[in-house]
């Protein structure tokens, strides 16, 4: 029996690679007009309308620690236990099938940092690749904030 495989969305956020299980991934498409939220964290890009619904728009390399500083190239709307997400991402490289065994936890320093967010973490094509929970990346007592604030 071979070893356990699944199939990711890679994608480009400033200086990360990053892949996104498939299982999560709804759509992605070019970016919206975003519309800038007051007291929202650095990494919620505001809200935008996807498919007549708004959602907020979140940027994973600015929730792992970069800096944006022009507009990503896509959108990728991701399904979290919490609601629909657009993430705006540089760009979309394509989807690609890992093995279970090509991927190894993140390591116990990335733990702390980006607890939850990363799941593990891979050598892809001589590159770093992190493999991000779509679970984490916004959690339910923001996206509550927002919606009962009347951002989403």
């Amino acid at each position: 029996m071979g070893a356990e495989r699944v199939e990711v969305l890679l994608i480009r956020s400033h200086r990360w690679f990053c892949a996104l299980p498939i299982a999560h991934v709804v759509e992605t498409f070019r970016p919206r007009p975003v519309e800038r939220v007051a007291g929202a964290p650095a990494f919620v890009r505001g809200v935008a309308v996807v498919r007549g619904k708004t959602v907020p728009v979140v940027d994973p390399g600015v929730l792992l620690g970069g800096v944006r500083e022009t507009p990503g190239g896509r959108f990728v709307a991701v399904r979290t236990p919490n609601g629909l997400v657009a993430l705006e991402v540089d760009e979309t490289v394509g989807v690609r099938e890992l093995s279970a065994s090509d991927l190894s936890a993140a390591a116990p320093l990335l733990q702390g940092a980006l607890a939850g967010l990363v799941t593990s973490m891979a050598a892809l094509d001589g590159e770093l690749l992190a493999v991000l929970d779509c679970a984490h990346l916004v959690d339910g007592e923001l996206l509550d904030k927002l919606v009962t604030e009347g951002w989403a």
